[in-house]
């Protein structure tokens, strides 16, 4: 066996990343080889493979695999100041952050059925009308990222609840977190999955304008857990 069980108490994703990068160091991989497939990894390291997916997405980022699509994770090279590096990381899961916004945005988007004023709408769909002018520029994707934040904090805002809005921009907050934004990123990468999320945003502006409850709910849980799929695709 190449890896060790981890202790549940400790962040996962930065104890497998790190166990990989000592494999690596201990000759165990070099570069070029192709480490196992999640279910492997995740079945040595007795954790879900949702968490390999952030360790190796934190790999990838530190230039010391290469994630090929279809096909598996490569190895580059070693990296000697691991723990240094590691350190840039907050320490959070974009997982988890995505877990919470399910449920809290799930509850915004009632309360903006209820509470949302004309200029609230408006605020909402420009953010959408943005987005849809810069879609099909790759070279736009950090603009294309803001605005699709800002659609949600618009959202918040039409709840005219203060402690609200605060958890949101707390959430977001998150969004400086390296792992977040480098998953973020490569989920939007393609112009199809660009306007996939646009069409899902316009979809919940329009069930909130019908006043549809249960639409709204069910569309915005839906977007989130396509985001996370995609994040972890």
């Amino acid at each position: 066996m190449i890896f060790s069980p981890i202790e549940k108490k400790e962040k996962l994703y930065v104890k497998i990343a790190e166990q990989i990068n000592n494999a690596i160091q201990n000759k165990k991989f070099k570069a070029g080889d192709r480490l196992p497939a999640e279910r492997e990894i995740s079945s040595q390291l007795g954790v879900s493979r949702t968490s390999v997916r952030e360790a190796l997405a934190v790999l990838e980022m530190m230039d010391i695999i290469e994630i090929k699509i279809g096909d598996g994770s490569y190895i580059k090279k070693y990296a000697p100041d691991f723990q240094f590096e590691i350190k840039k990381i907050k320490n959070n899961s974009a997982f988890e952050l995505i877990e919470v916004r399910i449920h809290i945005e799930s509850i915004i988007t009632k309360l903006a059925i209820e509470r949302a004023s004309e200029k609230d709408i408006l605020e909402i769909e420009y953010t959408n009308q943005h987005l849809k002018t810069i879609i099909h520029d790759d070279e736009k994707i950090d603009e294309f990222f803001t605005y699709g934040v800002m659609f949600h904090k618009k959202l918040a805002k039409a709840t005219h609840n203060d402690i609200l809005i605060q958890i949101v921009n707390s959430l977001f907050e998150q969004n400086d977190h390296p792992l977040w934004q480098h998953l973020n990123k490569k989920a939007i990468k393609s112009y199809e999955a660009r306007s996939h999320q646009l069409k899902e945003h316009e979809a919940i502006v329009t069930s909130i304008k019908n006043k549809d409850y249960k639409v709204a709910e069910e569309l915005m849980t839906h977007h989130l857990e396509h985001l996370t799929a995609m994040l972890y695709d």
